[in-house]
């Protein structure tokens, strides 16, 4: 019996609302947007995000209603700078 999973049939099954995920932990280069925007498309809600390296993805996941609370370095974007979403929620809802 196969253990691979479609990424639609992964994120329905391993991550649900409220959970603690971790995305972005290895380079830049690798950080799991196909995942991420899975949640998105899945509307995941109350997550704890965590990751040292979040680029836009977690930006992305705040925007998204997804992200209840955010473990990581720094959120933004390399080329654009500031993260938006995860500003405004800070600012705005005390994230």
């Amino acid at each position: 019996m196969s253990k691979l999973l479609t990424m639609r049939a992964a994120i329905a099954e391993l991550v649900q609302d409220g959970a603690n995920v971790a995305l972005g932990l290895q380079l830049e280069q690798m950080i799991p947007f196909a995942a991420g925007h899975e949640i998105i498309r899945q509307k995941k809600r109350d997550l704890t995000l965590i990751g040292p390296i979040s680029d836009i993805l977690f930006d992305q996941l705040i925007g998204a209603g997804c992200a209840k609370e955010i473990v990581a370095a720094w959120v933004g974007n390399v080329m654009m700078g500031s993260a938006y979403n995860f500003r405004r929620a800070v600012e705005q809802d005390g994230m």
